[in-house]
């Protein structure tokens, strides 16, 4: 009975070993769902254990006297335990993961923008992965995907090798061995082929989950940055780039023809006109603001006189000046014109307040809130320090060192950048202002009404947001702080897309460490010299102590 009841010992822990091992590879590795029949090899491996424990109780006993068997019982026990103890850890850790983001640049941490995304979504999202087993590409991209995963539970992924499982990869058709990303919501489906990073894969996720698209026109005419130019430096493809790889069309609007209607554009950008505005354009925009549409219009300091005395008609008031930025904490080497906004300059409004990174714009004038007017409702986002002011002697800017006029310049704190809600349409004057920018106390010149101008029905809902520079969208230094959000969230606002109103992810987050010069040569002397050197003297240093002995 003895040598049955060690058979049985053995046939049964071989089962239970079977057991364990087929759920780990099966549910763990695979990913596949455990059979339930599987559950009988467990089942079967714990009989037998307990018959031979039945059949050689005797023996066991006789065994359990001796204290080697003893001390070999409790450290098999203890062993066991602290396995017991590991596997539940790891049960723990697995059911409620939860990842740390220590690095400097948080480069696996994800940006607001995708977790606005990820935490709204109602339908559940599958995430088809083909990338070859074990590559750089798939690494990087479960990576990615933790952070998705752990910040929705309608988020479900899997990965599949294009050759191995070419199965599906031919019904998927997929043909690239380098990677491709399926992404589908119901019967909708997005495919990333190429970059497989966090903005590609929020994008699919939004054009995914959303229905609505948004209409952007751009003005045109007047010596605006291209719209969907990426390479001139005076472009604004890099940041509206961003808003067309979501549900966002961006066309091209000549307003010296064209009236633009709320039904056609849902936003209206006016992004730094370098030429004025004829009367009639100006009359466009604000019969469109009027009938419930929504316009960016960035106006640059040095031009365009004419538009920004008619911002007067909106509760408006933009000067005739160029903000000058005294603080020693906030200049930088491009000059005292070069203006840095921080998060305390910053008001309370769903455009500004996720904002935390410094704005930074090269050359801004004041634009603030006017004359109060029924019906219109102004409120000021950004100013700059109470060190600075608003120079009005832009004769002598060039030559002469600016100081501040206090009974003519606007000192501290000076607004560049103001929203406006109408509630009343009829408050906004049909016909435009004209001539120069009129003083404090002066109030603007109303001219007559143009003979060929639209009428369109007046509606309550539209909204203006005016800052008072273009160059922080541009292709050249959008990409700077919180500039783009500036830009997307005014957008995002207009038209109530919560996607757009918070942080966009940050491309240059690579968690990269650049060590140059005198660091660098100590690095490597250590990794070269000392490190090893070490090494070598402890071993020389002990056969010295064993050699005296």
């Amino acid at each position: 009975m003895r040598a049955i009841g060690w058979i049985l010992a053995v046939v049964g822990a071989f089962l239970i070993a079977a057991w364990g091992a087929s759920w780990l590879i099966l549910t763990q590795a695979a990913g596949w769902e455990f059979p339930v029949a599987f559950h009988g090899l467990g089942a079967g491996g714990f009989v037998l254990l307990g018959l031979w424990l039945f059949l050689d109780w005797g023996s066991l006993s006789a065994l359990g006297k001796d204290q080697t068997v003893g001390r070999a019982f409790l450290s098999g026990l203890l062993v066991f335990v602290a396995a017991g103890l590991l596997i539940a850890v790891n049960v723990v850790g697995h059911r409620y993961d939860k990842r740390w983001d220590l690095t400097a640049s948080k480069r696996f941490s994800l940006s607001d923008q995708t977790l606005t995304v990820t935490k709204g979504l109602t339908e559940k999202v599958e995430i088809l992965a083909f990338f070859g087993r074990g590559s750089a590409e798939e690494n990087n991209f479960r990576e990615l995907l933790k952070g998705y995963l752990e910040a929705s539970t309608l988020i479900e992924v899997n990965y599949y090798d294009p050759l191995s499982d070419n199965l599906i990869a031919e019904k998927e058709g997929i043909t690239s061995l380098y990677g491709t990303v399926i992404l589908r919501v119901g019967d909708r489906e997005q495919r990333i082929t190429s970059g497989f990073d966090e903005e590609s894969v929020t994008n699919a996720i939004v054009k995914a989950t959303t229905t609505t698209s948004h209409t952007l026109c751009a003005v045109t005419g007047h010596g605006e940055g291209g719209a969907d130019d990426t390479g001139d430096p005076a472009g604004y493809g890099a940041a509206l780039g961003k808003l067309t790889k979501q549900n966002y069309t961006v066309t091209a609007t000549p307003l010296g023809s064209t009236q633009p209607k709320p039904e056609d554009c849902e936003v209206l950008l006016l992004a730094g006109p370098k030429t004025d505005l004829l009367p009639t354009e100006l009359d466009r925009i604000a019969q469109y603001v009027a009938a419930g549409g929504k316009a960016v219009v960035m106006v640059d300091p040095l031009v365009t006189p004419n538009l920004a005395a008619d911002l007067a008609r909106y509760g408006v008031k933009v000067g005739n000046d160029v903000v000058i930025e005294a603080d020693p904490y906030r200049q930088v080497a491009q000059g005292p014109s070069f203006l840095v906004l921080m998060d305390d300059s910053f008001g309370t409004h769903p455009i500004t307040e996720k904002l935390t990174q410094p704005a930074i714009l090269p050359l801004a004038r004041s634009v603030g809130k006017g004359a109060d007017i029924a019906g219109l409702t102004v409120t000021e986002l950004a100013h700059s320090s109470d060190q600075s002011w608003g120079e009005t002697n832009l004769a002598d800017l060039a030559t002469v060192p600016p100081n501040p006029d206090p009974g003519v310049d606007q000192v501290g704190k000076v607004p560049v950048m103001v929203a406006v809600e109408v509630t009343d349409p009829a408050a906004i004057a049909e016909s435009s202002v004209v001539g120069a920018i009129p003083s404090v106390d002066s109030a603007p010149a109303i001219a007559a009404p143009p003979a060929l101008l639209e009428k369109l029905e007046k509606k309550a809902g539209g909204k203006l947001v005016v800052i008072g520079d273009s160059d922080f969208a541009t292709n050249q230094i959008s990409a700077n702080g919180s500039n783009l959000d500036l830009l997307l969230g005014s957008i995002g606002w207009m038209v109530d897309d919560k996607n757009q109103i918070t942080i966009h992810a940050d491309e240059s987050k690579t968690g990269a460490i650049t060590v140059g010069g005198l660091p660098a040569l100590v690095v490597g002397l250590i990794a070269m010299l000392a490190v090893p050197g070490l090494a070598v003297l402890g071993a020389v240093g002990t056969f010295m102590s064993r050699r005296q002995r």
